[in-house]
């Protein structure tokens, strides 16, 4: 059950990071203005802040609850 948890966790913290990453590499690489996102160093900054959050949960997880934290 615990292994399950972890990583039903970590996937979701990966799938967090691929969907802001995406979203980053869209805005970038597109050059048309979206009305909705006409603030898009904005925008970027908040998606940036997702894969900051989702890595530091990945991090944390894997340090408190990883492997070797299961095996005690």
């Amino acid at each position: 059950m615990r292994d399950k948890m972890y990583q039903a966790l970590m996937r979701k913290y990966e799938a967090e990071v691929a969907d802001a990453k995406f979203k980053i590499d869209t805005f970038i690489e597109r050059t048309i203005i979206i009305p909705e996102h006409i603030d898009l160093t904005g925008e970027i900054d908040k998606l940036l802040q997702i894969i900051t959050d989702a890595e530091d949960k990945m991090s944390t997880l894997r340090q408190h609850y990883g492997k070797m934290e299961s095996d005690k």
